[in-house]
């Protein structure tokens, strides 16, 4: 399944920080605050929680946020792009090629 990740974070050290841990478990960003977790298993998506948890739970305050929306397959096709980001086209699956 894939996961669009979104935070609203108002200190500057930590949103670099969560943007850092998004990145190391192979998150792209979509737009500054905006990430896409691809094919994410259950297994890895606990482990990505468990680390945003760790390092959210030191300095959040009252007015930060982060979410973790779920994006099934069938509906990331219908995602409307408008602009020049092509990240979320890494979603669409891809044709199968048959080889005889």
């Amino acid at each position: 399944m894939h996961y669009v990740i979104t935070y609203d974070i108002e200190d500057d050290r930590l949103r670099t920080k969560t943007a850092k841990v998004l990145q190391r478990h192979g998150c792209a960003r979509v737009q500054k605050s905006v990430f896409v977790a691809p094919n994410l298993e259950k297994k890895h998506l606990a482990l990505l929680q468990n680390a945003l948890q760790r390092l959210l739970n030191k300095r959040i305050q009252p007015t930060d946020s982060l979410l973790i929306i779920p994006l099934r397959d069938d509906l990331a096709a219908e995602i409307a792009i408008i602009g020049h980001n092509n990240v979320l086209t890494e979603l669409e699956p891809k044709p199968l090629k048959i080889l005889l």
